[in-house]
C-alpha cells in the first residue's frame, strides 16, 4: 500500500498571505529589470506592445527612423540632426515600450516555424518564400534560423546587454541626438553602430513574432 501523501489545507488568510508574497517576488523581479514604461495591460499582454509599435508605421519606416536616429547620436557634433525633436522623442518612447515588453516575451516561443529536426530546413525555407509573398515587408538583416525562431533573437540581444543597459543606452543616444555636445557617458561610433545592429535584429524579430500571432489568431 503506498502511504498517502499530506494534503496541507490552507485558511483564507494564509493563502492570500502566500498568494501576496508570489505577486511581490514577480513584481520584484520586473522592477530589478527596470519594466517601467508599460502599463499592467500590457505588461500582462507584451504582444501587444509590438502590435502598437507596427500600427504606428510600417517596419521600413521605423527602421529609416532608427538609422536617422544612429547617425545623430554617432555624428552629433559633427553633421546636422536629421530628426527633429518631437519624432526622435516619440521614436524613443515607442523603442524603450518595445524593449521592455521584448524583454518580458523573451523566454516565450511565439513566432516559430514548426520544424522536428534540421532536416526540415528546405520545408521552412519553402514557408518563408510563401510568408514573404504575403506580406508587404520581410526582415533583411535575419537569418534562415533567426527567421524560422525570432524568440531566440530576444534572448541573443538581452545576453549581450540587460534591460536596463539598453535603457541607459538609449537616453544617452537621444541626448546626443539633440545637443550639439557629447555628455560624460556617451558612446563611441563602435558602440553606437553595435546597439544600432541589434536594435535592427529586435524590430525586425518584433514584426515576425506580431505577424505569426495575428496570423495564428
Amino acid at each position: 500500500m503506498q502511504p498517502l501523501k499530506t494534503l496541507i489545507i490552507y485558511s483564507p488568510k494564509i493563502y492570500n498571505k502566500l498568494n501576496f508574497d508570489t505577486m511581490k517576488k514577480q513584481t520584484k523581479k520586473i522592477a530589478h529589470h527596470r519594466i517601467v514604461n508599460l502599463n499592467p495591460d500590457e505588461i500582462s499582454d507584451p504582444i501587444s506592445v509590438a502590435h502598437d509599435f507596427f500600427s504606428s508605421s510600417r517596419l521600413p519606416s521605423h527602421l529609416k527612423m532608427l538609422k536617422q536616429w544612429r547617425n545623430d547620436a554617432a555624428f552629433a557634433s559633427e553633421a546636422p540632426k536629421n530628426c527633429d525633436g518631437a519624432s526622435l522623442l516619440y521614436q524613443y518612447e515607442l523603442t524603450i515600450k518595445l524593449l521592455e515588453a521584448a524583454w518580458l516575451l523573451k523566454d516565450k516561443k511565439l513566432g516559430k516555424i514548426l520544424t522536428d529536426s534540421k532536416k526540415d530546413t528546405d520545408i521552412a525555407k519553402r514557408h518563408i518564400k510563401s510568408e514573404r509573398k504575403k506580406l508587404h515587408d520581410y526582415p533583411e538583416h535575419l537569418s534562415i534560423r533567426e527567421i524560422i525562431k525570432p524568440s531566440a533573437v530576444l534572448k541573443e540581444i538581452f545576453s549581450m546587454y540587460q534591460l536596463d543597459a539598453f535603457q541607459k543606452i538609449l537616453n544617452i543616444w537621444l541626448h546626443d541626438a539633440l545637443s550639439n555636445s557629447f555628455i560624460e557617458e556617451s558612446l563611441t561610433k563602435a558602440e553606437v553602430i553595435t546597439v544600432y545592429e541589434q536594435l535592427v535584429k529586435l524590430f525586425e524579430a518584433m514584426w515576425l513574432i506580431s505577424q505569426r500571432v495575428i496570423a495564428k489568431a
